[in-house]
């Protein structure tokens, strides 16, 4: 018996060392590219970073459906591959996007109480130069989060307001778009299918100035502007869509 148990020992222990050891402490988000099963700190962390991304995620710390979901949310609105999986690249990518956002719309003016959301000056220039009707509109279609103002290609399209170019970028979807920033209001006016964009990131156009011309980019199947616009501080940067219409009409569309 003592022979075999003595026998047994080195054998169980030459077992316990074929098994990779759990490192000690917790990985910090971007050490290793994360995907569906994971867990740890770093789950933790990106589920965080997705919450301000605006991607609601509960911090379980488990890389769950809900979690992959919201990354390939992430994805297809950056226009990157879309996977699921969160390299320690893209990890940096998501953090960089998040301090952008926070740099540009940090508040330098106290806040003073008011109605949840204010509507901008009605003194601006329609979006569409041109003749146009209205299609499909705020939550419409599941989560259609503007209103669609269906116009011919080629059509100029106009800086709303006096504005500061926040984005302008193509995905899938949305196609060539972009993002104007009111600093008056502190909204921001999103354009969507656009065929032409004749702005840059940093440009300041004034309320009229040609920003682009209408498309059919995107997922789009008749020439129209998806028109969006968010409540302060803005697109993904913590404000929220609201239904546009009102807007519009008061700018003098039809």
């Amino acid at each position: 018996m003592r022979t075999a148990l003595s026998r047994a020992v080195p054998l169980v222990a030459a077992v316990a060392a074929a098994v990779p050891a759990v490192p000690a402490g917790a990985a910090d988000l971007g050490e290793r590219t994360l995907e569906h099963g994971d867990r740890g700190d770093d789950v933790r962390e990106l589920q965080d970073l997705l919450t301000d991304l605006d991607l609601r995620t509960d911090a379980d710390g488990t890389f769950g459906a809900d979690t992959v979901a919201h990354v390939k949310s992430y994805e297809r609105r950056e226009d990157l591959p879309v996977d699921g999986r969160v390299s320690p690249g893209q990890a940096r990518g998501m953090q960089r996007r998040v301090a952008d956002a926070d740099d540009a719309f940090s508040p330098t003016d106290p806040v003073t109480s008011g109605p949840a959301d204010p509507a901008p000056a009605a003194a601006g220039t329609y979006p569409v130069d041109g003749a146009h009707t209205y299609g499909d509109g705020f939550g419409d279609r599941g989560g259609h989060q503007g209103q669609d103002v269906m116009a011919d290609c080629g059509l100029p399209l106009r800086a709303v307001n006096d504005v500061t170019v926040r984005r302008v970028a193509t995905e899938a979807a949305a196609g060539r778009y972009i993002v104007l920033h009111d600093s008056d209001s502190g909204e921001d006016y999103v354009y969507m299918h656009m065929s032409a964009v004749d702005v840059a990131v940093g440009d300041t156009p004034r309320a009229g100035d040609k920003v682009g011309e209408v498309g059919q980019t995107g997922d789009a199947t008749a020439c129209h502007l998806h028109f969006e616009e968010w409540t302060a501080p803005g697109w993904y940067a913590g404000g929220h869509a609201k239904d546009p219409l009102a807007f519009l009409r008061s700018l003098g569309g039809s």
